[in-house]
């Protein structure tokens, strides 16, 4: 759980994002992911950002979809979610934009 460390603000943050606005399957897969949180009031907390957020996002009807997928092929358990892989296929992943390589220094 040590390597899960510095995933958890991720986590929460992104977990606010995919639940945003969403439906029944958006909020599930929140609270799977909330669940990796370490311990009892950072899994409340999360949860609650999520459900805060439900009402002020708009969610498509892909989007809900998305997160039923996700759901159904458990791609977002503590497991994966510790793996820079697993939060790819969660979705729960940044990438870093490359450097600017046509721009000069003035």
């Amino acid at each position: 759980m040590r390597r899960l460390g510095p995933l958890l603000p991720l986590a929460g943050m992104l977990t606010v994002l995919l639940a945003a606005g969403c439906g029944n399957a958006c909020l599930k897969l929140a609270d799977q992911i909330c669940s990796c949180q370490p311990d009892d009031p950072s899994r409340a907390n999360c949860s609650q950002k999520a459900r805060d957020q439900e009402g002020i996002f708009n969610v498509r009807p892909q989007d809900e979809q998305l997160c039923q997928e996700l759901l159904d092929s458990n791609s977002c358990d503590c497991k994966k979610l510790d793996t820079p892989e697993g939060r790819v296929a969660c979705g729960v992943s940044f990438s870093v934009a490359p450097a600017n390589e046509g721009a000069s220094s003035r």
